[in-house]
């Protein structure tokens, strides 16, 4: 009989996150139904070919043939981009600048933005047996929308000078098993031998990396997230933290994970006999900015700009507000920063 080493075991969590399927059941080993995020409706013609927890794309949203607008955004913002996507379709038709404006097939990937950027970089992005030619004549992005950490990046490509803050998170939760069996109170609780904690990798995903260390360490100490590193029972994501580290707490492989409030927030709403949170202090958490720019380089400049004025609404404001992100007054949304 063989057995699945833990080094394995990840590698093939990791693939069935990022194309995976869902199953109706919540019972351990069974893919958790994720809620669709369709930038629209599929027509009823069209051929399924999914298979559960093994061939099912959740990071990539559309169609990528003959777009009429492509955004990147970091994979934090999934849950609201949805609704962001036909509102924005909605506000175009009644500006009398863009009312004009096709709109109807928009793309958008909600990846970890580093691995987007990296994808920009080399030209391909793999999913499995198929990958996507990243170039501008292909699949390029009009906009992204990221931590000004991945903006810089950007800028060091030659894509971006300058970008627009928009919206905050509102903090770090602990992510737990509904009913908190583990009894997790604090950050004080990752250290403790009997619970296995699951966080992204300083190496795979540094951004939110990053983030969730410096709320760990801002409560608990400075050096206490490399320790909880260091367990034994301690397991990093491969590829993308807010598909994976979920699916490690339904299948027990992992007791609790330090994930944003709105994450939180939106699985315990979604799964609710599967996830709950633990609320952490505002003092010492981390409340990172995402930030939005236009592409130097994008194939469709008129629809990035409408996008980016979209996103600086007040109607932006108020679904980014219901789906857990604290947004930017309407000065500080408008006011250009400039990347140096």
């Amino acid at each position: 009989m063989s057995v699945l080493t833990p080094k394995l075991l990840r590698t093939a969590l990791s693939i069935g996150c990022l194309i995976c399927g869902t199953a109706q059941g919540t019972e351990a080993g069974d893919a958790l139904a994720w809620p669709a995020e369709l930038p629209a409706a599929l027509p009823a013609q069209s051929v399924r070919y999914v298979v559960p927890k093994s061939n099912y794309v959740l990071d990539f949203h559309g169609s990528t043939q003959n777009p009429d607008l492509v955004i990147f955004t970091a994979g934090n913002q999934y849950r609201a981009l949805p609704e962001i996507v036909q509102a924005f379709r909605a506000w175009v038709k009644r500006q009398q600048r863009w009312a004009h404006l096709p709109v109807a097939n928009i793309f958008y990937a909600t990846t970890p933005p580093g691995r987007l950027i990296d994808a920009m970089a080399s030209g391909k992005l793999s999913l499995g047996n198929m990958w996507l030619d990243v170039t501008p004549a292909t699949l390029w992005p009009d906009v992204f929308m990221t931590g000004e950490r991945q903006q810089q990046r950007l800028h060091q490509m030659g894509q971006v000078d300058q970008y627009y803050v928009y919206v905050r998170n509102r903090g770090v939760v602990l992510l737990v098993k509904s009913g908190n069996p583990r009894n997790i109170e604090s950050v004080a609780d990752l250290a403790r031998s009997d619970v296995r904690v699951a966080i992204s990798s300083p190496k795979r995903e540094p951004a939110s990396y990053e983030n969730y260390a410096s709320a760990i360490d801002g409560q608990g100490g400075r050096g206490m997230t490399k320790s909880i590193l260091a367990k034994s029972n301690t397991i990093s994501p491969e590829v993308v933290h807010h598909r994976e580290n979920p699916q490690f707490i339904a299948d027990g492989l992992a007791d609790v994970a330090p994930m944003f409030w709105h994450f939180g927030d939106y699985l315990k709403r979604s799964f609710p006999d599967q996830f709950d949170y633990v609320l952490l202090p505002k003092e010492g958490n981390d409340f990172a900015s995402m930030a939005i720019a236009v592409i130097k380089s994008s194939p469709r400049r008129r629809a990035a700009q409408a996008w980016l004025a979209f996103i600086q609404s007040d109607v932006a404001a108020d679904i980014y507000s219901r789906n857990g992100f604290d947004y930017a007054s309407p000065a500080q949304r408008s006011e250009p920063v400039t990347v140096r």
